[in-house]
């Protein structure tokens, strides 16, 4: 997957429905930093997937 600054990147997924709530972890695959965002069931999976991707590159630029 290439981020929005153009860096290819390794990015895991796993998606895991808690409740009336669906669970998305991005893992970044060369560092092995893991972020969680949740949404409601019936939002779409990609959406959680982009907003995880944003606030995983967040988390690896903030650093």
């Amino acid at each position: 997957m290439t981020t929005r600054n153009s860096v290819p990147r390794e990015i895991y997924f796993e998606l895991r429905q808690v409740g009336n709530y669906l669970r998305c972890t991005a893992i970044d695959g060369k560092t092995g930093i893991e972020v969680t965002v949740a949404g409601p069931v019936s939002r779409n999976p990609e959406q959680l997937k982009r907003v995880a991707v944003q606030k995983l590159e967040y988390v690896l630029n903030k650093g």
